[in-house]
């Protein structure tokens, strides 16, 4: 039994095959109008690739960024890690599977009210500190 979905190939990072919640790939699902009946950016939100599952919702942006600006190890309720991204409870609630499926951030066992760790070793948010340290200093060259 699969506890969240999202299939592996969905984010290319080694998932079970079993994982497919509501960030998966539209490509792995039967699309909902014929492909010639879309446009671009309906294709686009059909078909999202990996970068734009991160970025379709602008809470789960806010959730990273602040994240990134969290010490590895760093432990959160959901209520605090609304109030540090500045995004409502409900948003974390609602991205939450995605934030653990990524590896960002795991679950502390044992914990009341449960709490989460951001993940030291998580490679994704790596790659967000080096994309982010390009893209700070491309703005100021």
């Amino acid at each position: 039994m699969c506890p969240i979905g999202l299939t592996h190939s969905v984010l290319n990072i080694g998932l079970p095959e079993c994982l497919s919640l509501e960030y998966t790939m539209s490509s792995q699902k039967p699309p909902t109008d014929p492909v010639e009946n879309l446009s671009m950016d309906e294709l686009r939100d059909e078909y999202p690739s990996g970068w734009r599952i991160l970025v379709q919702n602008k809470s789960v942006g806010y959730i990273l960024d602040a994240l990134m600006d969290a010490l590895p190890g760093s432990e959160f309720t959901k209520s605090e890690l609304a109030n540090k991204s500045g995004v409502s409870r409900q948003s974390v609630y609602s991205h939450l599977d995605l934030l653990l499926v990524l590896g960002v951030l795991e679950p502390v066992e044992d914990s009341s009210p449960e709490r989460y760790r951001v993940n030291a070793d998580n490679e994704l948010l790596e790659l967000l500190h080096q994309v982010n340290g390009v893209v700070n200093e491309r703005l100021t060259d």
